[in-house]
């Protein structure tokens, strides 16, 4: 039976009912809207007490709501109610509250004023906090208590000390104490003598160590992923320590995912049986001085009347040993099935491998196993890009990587850069050494192709690199190179081969990532070129890079750079292209174009300098949202010996947006050096790092 026949029947002007329904729905709503009662929430002002106490008075204050807009006097109780809560957890237990209500005007007003006389809050007379267990001697579980802030003769603040609780609980479970509790957590509130008492003890009972751990669907080798390791089974249980390594696995590039699993809660039931064969559990692996060994039986046969059913009953075995099994049950080691007598010889009851393992690591401590999953990251990667500079204009880049060439982790990364004026294909080949990710061999090579301007080049580089990457940030690279290049600049132009050993150190710290608000850059590379060792050219060329951004609030942002450079050799004449220097564009000199600045010569063709020195001073400020606007002054040349006799120099304003793909940034560049040039714009997207 349909409801419909019981509705009543409307009649309207439409002459059809439904449509009449469907027209008058929104009227209904709107008028269920209107009609619904109105919430509003209680507005007070907080007399008579000042600081945090008053703050927590008012927003305990500001959850209530008044509905239909019915006057505060009608929840009275509950304002005072409140008011006494917010007060009790400062200390303050025999507070006098007063409440008047006052007119409201045109524009309104509050709905209640809570006039406090806090009186004398209640001291801490008597304190007792305690960490009993292995805690007890735990630097940090020890400086957490220390660090309180809670003294005989203070205020009581409820809030520190639930504070402690949650945070002994909270890093008890980081810190391997799964059988923790607290044996007491109480304050005794005394509001007649204004005194409190605190009792906190908490039990940890033993700390749990790292157990077995088992790796699964590894291809590299095991020997190189524990190299990354920083635990290993005995250690302490330390959450931090899994979440390290979890973090260096993933950035070795090895993996696709990492899961990382400590078996708190052992699902898995070890046979008690032999599954090849009944040997008596003295003749287990592992029996040896185990437990198991010093375990006293009814008589001097106790292995013949255990298994025939006549030995004592389990009561004779060490007790801890016996239980061990409920109480592992929440610490996640493997649990022991319980020894019993059995009369045929097939299913006498033995311990296999694995269970006597475990019945030895309970009786030497707790001891958690990881599980570490992964799953290999893909064997081969491509990608593609494409982005644009005022430098070279339109610029196409083409990807491929192989995270992991073979079961020893190597890797390999080839990219090639198209772009009018310079094509290059770079490549590297990286083999990792004791710690796979601070110490590498790296075979690097190369290709590149640019005409632009009064500079042709066809230039090959192969260099071999030792690496180091320091705990402080910096990286040391020490390298051999050689570099063949066919060359025209200006009037010079020649094939010269050179080889030049090397040495570099970097670094480069930034926060956040996209637009950084903090960071620095450094870079120093020395190389040194002999005729001696077959190279064309003797020289020893150096160069420096350093860019720092720091920033004042969240709106002011402050970015500094400058480069040094210095080539010397007896003939410069022969040096290439690659080695000579140039200066100016998007990211040195502003307002003149990409590589433009150098020594020229009688015919204003560029030659390229010997020395470099650039230095740029920029300001940002925030408009709105993730909009900069920044103005800077920037100077700098390529030229020949030192000091420079003069510096070319720029200034501007430009426009920051943080897009998706990256910040992107619109500069216009005025060059006080350039007759012919009254501005510049320069256009860049990606990080400035």
């Amino acid at each position: 039976m349909s409801g419909d026949k019981h509705l009543p029947t409307l009649h309207g002007q439409c002459g059809n009912e439904r449509r009449y329904l469907r027209w008058c729905q929104p009227l209904v709503l709107c008028g269920g809207l209107w009609l619904a009662p109105h919430v509003l929430a209680l507005d007070a002002e907080v007399k008579g007490l000042k600081g945090p106490a008053a703050t927590n008075v008012a927003n305990f204050l500001a959850g209530l709501t008044l509905e239909n807009e019915a006057p505060a006097e009608r929840y009275e109780d509950e304002i005072i109610r409140r008011s006494q809560e917010a007060l009790q957890a400062y200390g303050y237990y025999d507070a006098k509250i007063t409440l008047s209500y006052p007119a409201k005007g045109l524009l309104g007003g509050d709905d209640v004023v809570v006039t406090i006389d806090p009186g004398n809050p209640v001291l801490i007379k008597t304190l007792v906090i305690r960490l009993e267990g292995d805690a007890a001697n735990d630097k940090v579980m020890k400086k957490v208590v220390a660090d309180a802030d809670l003294n005989e003769g203070d205020a009581l603040r409820h809030q520190r000390y639930d504070s402690l609780k949650n945070k002994l609980t909270t890093l008890s479970l980081e810190r391997g104490y799964f059988d923790s509790n607290f044996t007491q957590h109480r304050i005794e509130i005394r509001p007649w003598e204004s005194s409190a008492s605190i009792y906190l003890v908490f039990a940890s009972g033993q700390r749990y160590r790292f157990g077995d751990i088992r790796y699964l669907n590894s291809q590299i080798e095991l020997d190189r992923v524990k190299m990354m390791q920083s635990f290993k089974v005995g250690d302490y249980y330390e959450a931090g320590k899994l979440s390290q390594f979890s973090q260096r696995l993933s950035e070795a590039g090895w993996f696709r995912s990492v899961a990382i699993k400590p078996k708190l809660n052992q699902d898995d039931v070890l046979q008690t049986t032999s599954p090849d064969a009944a040997i008596p559990y003295t003749q287990a692996p592992g029996y040896s001085g185990s437990w198991l060994s010093d375990t006293t039986l009814a008589s001097d046969d106790a292995d013949s009347d255990f298994y025939s059913g006549n030995a004592t009953e389990p009561d004779t075995l060490d007790s801890s040993a016996v239980d061990a099994d409920a109480r592992d049950e929440k610490a996640g080691a493997e649990s022991i099935a319980t020894l019993g007598a059995g009369n045929d010889d097939v299913n006498k009851p033995v311990l296999t491998t694995e269970a006597l393992e475990a019945a030895v690591k309970v009786a030497e401590g707790g001891q958690v196993p990881i599980d570490i999953a992964l799953v290999p990251a893909d064997r081969h990667k491509f990608e593609t890009g494409i982005g644009f500079s005022t430098d070279v204009g339109p610029r196409l880049q083409f990807g491929w990587s192989m995270p992991w060439v073979n079961r020893y982790g190597h890797s390999l990364n080839n990219k090639l850069f198209l772009s009018s004026p310079e094509q290059t294909f770079e490549g590297e080949y990286r083999m990792p050494l004791a710690d796979p990710l601070k110490d590498s061999y790296v075979l690097e090579y190369g290709m590149s192709n640019t005409d632009d301007d009064d500079t042709e080049s066809l230039e090959t580089t192969v260099r071999f690199t030792r690496e180091w990457k320091f705990d402080n940030g910096w990286t040391q690279r020490v390298f051999f190179g050689s570099t063949y290049e066919d060359y025209v600049q200006a009037d010079d132009s020649g094939t010269v081969l050179l080889l030049y050993p090397g040495v570099s150190w970097s670094r480069a710290r930034t926060r956040p990532k996209t637009f950084p608000m903090w960071g620095d850059r450094q870079q120093l590379t020395i190389e040194y070129g002999n005729e001696a060792w077959a190279s064309d050219v003797t020289f020893l060329r150096t160069q420096f890079d350093t860019s720092i951004i720091r920033s004042l609030g969240d709106n002011h942002r402050f970015v500094a750079r400058m480069g040094l450079g210095n080539v010397s050799t007896d003939n410069f004449d022969d040096m290439p292209p690659s080695m000579r220097f140039f200066t100016g564009g998007d990211n040195s000199v502003r307002g003149y174009s990409y590589e433009s600045l150098s020594p020229e010569d009688d015919d204003g063709d560029l030659e390229g300098g010997s020395s470099l020195l650039t230095g740029s001073l920029e300001y940002d400020y925030r408009v709105t949202g993730d909009w900069w606007g920044a103005a800077f002054y920037d100077a700098g040349d390529a030229f020949n010996g030192w000091p420079p006799e003069d510096l070319n120099t720029a200034a501007g304003m430009g426009v920051r947006w943080i897009s998706p793909v990256g910040p992107i940034r619109l500069d216009i560049a005025h060059p006080f050096d350039d007759d012919d040039n009254d501005y510049r714009i320069h256009f860049s997207i990606g990080p400035e790092f």
